[in-house]
């Protein structure tokens, strides 16, 4: 069966806002590794999109440097298609973990996220764990790659629907529980702020 495929080249978090319906997401910086299955002889056809036409661009180029042939739909012509949205926010939590309680924490947050999946209105979640400090991004002299951040900071990113489902998941009893299991690993408590994601 010949498969015709429209592939939104945008974000995950631009993908959920609004898209075509029906269209794949595969991001523009991810698209290789999707190469193995759009070279399969049962595609018929690949269009490609984005807001601006430029990220589609660009990963028509990467396809045509693997033999791969696709058509960009320009923005103007977006409007041809039936489209699809939904809402979505990002709630960030900074967050310390005291010296040496490092991977308990991360293991912690990764049990939690993983409950998390069950409750209404989730779209996923990242850990981001402080690695280093930029000095030539942050405009500081010297070296700074030796340097040692502690506590260990870490930003714990979850996506949702809305902000009612967001609290009504920090009100269930198997959130409670998970996080307070956690709460003798952490040097600071978890400082949370709700971001719109814009791109």
């Amino acid at each position: 069966m010949d498969m015709k495929l429209i592939i939104d080249v945008r974000t995950r978090e631009e993908f959920i806002k609004k898209h075509v319906k029906g269209a794949l997401n595969m991001p523009l910086h991810d698209i290789h590794f999707y190469i193995p299955f759009l070279s399969s002889p049962e595609i018929e056809e690949i269009k490609l999109y984005c807001d601006t036409g430029n990220r589609a661009g660009m990963a028509k180029e990467i396809l045509q440097e693997n033999s791969v042939e696709a058509e960009v739909i320009g923005p103007e012509r977006l409007t041809d298609y039936e489209m699809e949205e939904s809402s979505i926010v990002c709630a960030i939590n900074f967050v310390s973990a005291k010296n040496g309680f490092e991977e308990k924490f991360e293991s912690m947050a990764g049990e939690l996220c993983n409950k998390t999946n069950k409750m209404p209105g989730f779209l996923g979640a990242r850990l981001l764990k402080v690695d280093g400090i930029s000095a030539r991004g942050s405009f500081l002299s010297g070296d700074m790659k030796n340097e040692k951040i502690l506590p260990t900071k870490y930003i714990m990113l979850t996506y949702w629907r809305s902000k009612e489902e967001h609290k009504a998941s920090h009100e269930s009893e198997l959130f409670r529980e998970s996080f307070e299991k956690m709460i003798p690993s952490l040097a600071s408590m978890p400082y949370e702020k709700f971001y719109e994601v814009v791109k």
